[in-house]
């Protein structure tokens, strides 16, 4: 009955270094195979503990019925035999107790291997847990592998199709180097001709050299002759070369009259609006966008703004050459507005559209921007008529600028003709706040900011 089986399994776990031991896919199977097993055999002697406990209880339970009997009929024995003696009973009552002291210490010593049993147990448990968790992890190690496999394969399906395509160029590379030895040979044999050629040319050249220190005498007596003619030949070239460029600039001028003058012509056919190409002097093509208004055909868009997807925002280099899509917004560029207007007046016509769709106009007869030697200085406006106000008089003489402000942590920039005391600014940002926006004059004190505008030339007629 004191009689305890215990079982007592010891795992051990190998570690192995995953990154560097490299193991195959049947090695791996075992392992899973190996692991799986060890987990039935857990469970089987965890079944066979639960087995043993249970008949211990039921051995205990049936030697304390035979001890409970016994007594009993023994006391009832001596109960019949002797009523009176009282030792006897007393003895009787010792022995009972001694016998209900063996059964506490018995039930004792049951609890204690019962504990011992569910501890035995509980470890078995994490064990069984660790074996879970370890049998995942080579299964994902598993999985890592075949990936690193299929990536593997694929590499070497490419290398293989590189191989084929550099034997297939080596196989062409050898032809072409068995072409040039062919070339090469070819090639040998006509030095060798041009050799011999040589040996002949040399002859030939001796007896030329006989005859160049006689002719270089006749050069010297000719040099001085040529000296005096090519001095004479200088000063009438240069008169010719002065003719030359006043009659150029004069084409020039007749040549870019009459490329605008059929630019009139073409757009005062219909009411267009399409890109012309105008061919300047020094600058040669130059792509325009002509468009007819209401002030008559022929004129060309120097600056056009409707919203705000082009950024205006912009370096003083790219409001020289110009920015922008003339299908769009745009600033046709300092250095072609001074082409087209230094050699004939031109008008000047600025369309502006102010919030709730009101349209006014500002017209100047004789509009004029002097080059880069000179900072595009604002020149000329003429005479102004329109209903917008003579925004653009104040103005007038003075430098384009690209001027950096810093107010408020906010940095602004006015790229305009500058003025202390500005007018306008139709080169600003659409922000309808500040003088940096968009706006033409002012209204008691206001700035009339401007939601879109465009400033136009043509050639004022004659």
């Amino acid at each position: 009955m004191n009689n305890t089986n215990i079982f007592t399994i010891q795992l051990h776990d190998s570690q192995e270094d995953k990154k560097t031991c490299a193991v195959s896919s049947a090695e791996w199977q075992n392992i899973r195979e190996n692991s799986y097993s060890t987990l039935t055999e857990l469970k089987k002697v965890k079944l066979s503990v639960f087995k043993e406990k249970l008949n211990l209880y039921h051995e205990k339970c049936r030697i304390k019925d035979d001890v409970i009997l016994a007594l009993k009929t023994c006391l009832e024995t001596y109960k019949n035999t002797n009523v009176n003696n009282n030792d006897m009973i007393a003895f009787l009552k010792s022995k009972l107790c001694e016998r209900k002291e063996n059964c506490i210490a018995i039930k004792k010593s049951f609890e204690h291997q019962l504990t011992e049993h569910k501890n035995c147990i509980n470890d078995k448990d994490d064990q069984i847990v660790k074996q879970h968790e370890i049998i995942k992890e080579k299964d994902n190690n598993i999985n890592e592998l075949k990936e690193e496999l299929k990536k593997s394969a694929e590499k070497l399906k490419e290398t293989t199709d590189l191989s084929v395509n550099y034997e297939k160029q080596i196989i062409a590379l050898q032809a072409i180097i068995e072409e040039r030895d062919l070339k090469i040979s070819d090639y040998k044999a006509c030095i060798k001709e041009n050799e011999n050629q040589i040996a002949t040319l040399r002859d030939e050249v001796a007896t030329n050299v006989e005859k160049v220190k006689s002719s270089q005498e006749l050069v010297r007596n000719w040099k001085t002759h040529i000296l005096t003619q090519t001095f004479n030949c200088k000063a009438k070239l240069e008169a010719d070369l002065r003719n030359s460029a006043e009659r150029i600039k004069k084409q020039n001028d007749r040549l870019l009259q009459y490329s605008i003058k059929e630019l009139q012509e073409s757009l005062s056919e219909d009411d267009s609006n399409e890109i012309k190409e105008l061919t300047l002097p020094r600058i040669g093509s130059l792509k325009v966008l002509a468009q007819n208004c209401h002030s008559g055909p022929g004129w060309i868009v120097i600056q056009r703004r409707t919203d705000n997807t082009v950024d205006f925002n912009q370096g003083w280099f790219s409001y020289v050459d110009g920015f922008g899509d003339m299908d769009g917004d745009f600033w046709f560029g300092l250095d072609n507005i001074h082409a087209i207007t230094k050699r004939q007046q031109h008008e000047l016509y600025v369309h502006l559209v102010f919030p709730n769709n009101e349209t006014r106009y500002a017209h100047y007869d004789n509009f004029s921007i002097s080059g880069k030697n000179d900072d595009y200085k604002l020149k000329s406006l003429g005479n102004y008529f329109g209903n917008a106000g003579d925004g653009l008089r104040t103005h007038e003489h003075n430098i384009f600028k690209t001027i950096r402000y810093d107010a408020k942590n906010v940095t602004e920039y006015n790229r305009w003709w500058h003025h202390e005391y500005p007018t306008c600014n139709l080169n600003g940002v659409f922000d309808h706040k500040s003088e940096f926006g968009v706006w033409w004059c002012r209204r008691k004190g206001q700035y009339i900011f401007v939601e879109s505008v465009q400033m136009l030339i043509r050639p004022k007629p004659t």
